[in-house]
């Protein structure tokens, strides 16, 4: 007899119990759902039946229901198409929060060393690469969110997205203005606060795997990380820049 399986499912963001069903094959599952915009009810849903049934006849999901990725597929042939899309709150938090974790430190370390925040013409092209990105991400988000089927890329691209960014700013160094720290400050801590409260608000509807055999759940500790990620990253950077002041 298999014994319950405790892991969550890695891509639902919360407690699921399927004990009875394969990890690598539940994960597979659930990712293929998502790209195909199933709500986390729906996905419950599924679940709760291929549990079930492994449950009751002691078969695994693999041999009772075949590839998941098919599976899933098979499950949503027939209805009307969906194209999944990041909420807009969601992508004007990630912009919010990225200039908030650019600004602040600029803003501390300009403070410190008693000058103006100077803007080079990389950060202005490293400012367009990101925009032109967030707006790819945001308008094709399915296309660009299948691409986590293929593990090598998720560990590249993340990389090569920072390089894209760096290297203009390393290369193109020429002055294009100069701004108060206290006012880049100001902005930045504002962006972050703005991040965090869009970011919670669209915690506000939740799309969570439900298990219909369970209670539903509440906001989880990760959705309280997630909304406050950046002005977390803010503060790690400032430490970090702390210690190479006082190393250097």
């Amino acid at each position: 007899m298999k014994q319950p399986n405790p892991d969550t499912t890695a891509t639902g963001g919360v407690d699921i119990s399927t004990p009875h069903v394969d990890r690598s094959w539940r994960d597979t599952f659930v990712l293929e759902q998502r790209l195909a915009d199933r709500t986390g009810a729906e996905i419950g849903d599924a679940l709760a039946v291929v549990d079930t049934h492994c449950a009751e006849s002691g078969e695994s999901a693999q041999d009772a229901f075949g590839d998941p990725a098919a599976y899933s597929r098979s499950l949503v042939d027939g209805t009307p198409a969906r194209t999944f899309r990041l909420r807009p709150a969601t992508v004007i938090g990630l912009v919010l929060g990225l200039f908030g974790l650019v600004a602040v430190p600029r803003a501390v370390g300009a403070w410190v060393e008693g000058t103006q925040v100077a803007v080079t013409q990389g950060d202005l092209v490293a400012v367009g690469l990101a925009l032109v990105l967030t707006l790819v991400v945001a308008l094709r988000s399915g296309p660009v969110l299948a691409l986590v089927r293929h593990g090598w890329l998720t560990f590249v691209l993340p990389f090569a997205v920072l390089i894209a960014l760096i290297v203009p700013q390393a290369l193109l160094r020429d002055t294009v203005a100069e701004f108060a720290w206290g006012a880049v400050g100001a902005v930045g801590v504002l962006a972050l606060a703005l991040q965090v409260v869009l970011t919670w608000a669209d915690f506000a509807e939740p799309d969570q795997l439900l298990d219909p055999r369970q209670p539903a759940p509440g906001r989880t500790t990760l959705q309280w990380l997630t909304a406050f990620i950046f002005p977390f990253l803010t503060l790690l950077v400032l430490g970090m820049d702390v210690i190479f002041r006082a190393v250097s």
